[in-house]
């Protein structure tokens, strides 16, 4: 991946009208989906179109991403299928239970791409992980299940509607405890696995004022982007998302710091006022690689 993750905006597979549209906004990424926005009998119907936009469309290299149907629904074995000829840059993997399911996904894309002559391990998958109780409970063995793995994400509406909750948010629209749990460990295991985190959607779309806040909140958390739904949503996340010039600025000032006291056998001292040593240095060096990707620099 050369470019980031900032925003993965949902497309309905199948949907012509709202594909078209989707070609002309600015996300980094699209997501076909073969799941939720498809009804079961227009399941096959949908996949022969969405292999057809991989085939023929011109995505002005935005990422190209199939969220297939789990498989144990029956559906996702037959998504992998008929669209791994279109070469996509890899799968949304929705409501895993365990790294068994992982695993088995991954099994099966390495059958497919020995078939089409596609580079082996090349397709790549974005979890959603906590989308199952079981799911949330195993999240970190299966952020490592497998090296495909580009990034973990993190869902609330099936997995409240798993365990009966009544509400998700407070009254100031605030993640309450298992949402919260959820969103924390998605960047832990995230971190531990060595991957991307990918904030999950934000269903208020008119209030993007709280998207905003949500983002800034997410970019604090370690969330490297975020799943849009609609695209007034899309240049609030990109631009949140994206290290500002004042950010890069600092940055650089901070790694200079760091070059002229590393030849003065230092590691920690004082910048700005503020006692900095080697985890600063990481961070800033970070921010300058995001800020190189999305094109800041």
């Amino acid at each position: 991946m050369t470019g980031l993750r900032r925003s993965l905006h949902f497309v309905p597979g199948g949907n012509e009208r709202m594909m078209a549209k989707a070609l002309t906004l600015p996300p980094d990424g699209l997501i076909l989906d073969l799941e939720d926005a498809v009804t079961v009998d227009r399941k096959a119907e949908a996949r022969g179109i969405v292999l057809r936009w991989l085939q023929t469309l011109d995505f002005d290299g935005k990422e190209r991403w199939i969220r297939m149907n789990p498989l144990v629904t029956g559906f996702g074995e037959a998504d992998l299928e008929w669209t791994i000829a279109g070469r996509p840059d890899g799968y949304m993997v929705p409501k895993p239970r365990n790294a068994a399911d992982i695993r088995a996904v991954a099994s099966i894309l390495d059958r497919l791409e020995e078939k089409h002559g596609i580079v082996f391990g090349s397709t790549r998958l974005i979890l959603i992980a906590t989308e199952t109780p079981e799911g949330l409970l195993n999240i970190a063995e299966m952020a490592k299940a497998s090296p495909r793995i580009a990034a973990v994400s993190w869902g609330i509406e099936d997995l409240s509607a798993a365990m009966g909750l009544s509400r998700t948010r407070d009254a100031d629209g605030r993640y309450l405890d298992i949402p919260r749990y959820a969103r924390v460990m998605t960047t832990l295991a995230a971190a531990a696995a060595g991957v991307e985190a990918i904030d999950t959607v934000f269903t208020d779309i008119p209030n993007l004022a709280e998207l905003r806040r949500e983002c800034q909140e997410g970019v604090w958390m370690g969330f490297t982007g975020k799943i849009s739904i609609h695209p007034s949503q899309i240049p609030v996340i990109n631009e949140v998302f994206s290290p500002t010039r004042e950010e890069v600025q600092e940055a650089r000032a901070l790694i200079a710091a760091f070059e002229e006291q590393g030849r003065k056998g230092s590691g920690a001292f004082a910048f700005k006022g503020q006692m900095v040593d080697m985890p600063h240095l990481t961070r800033a060096q970070k921010v300058i690689e995001r800020a190189r990707r999305a094109g800041v620099v």
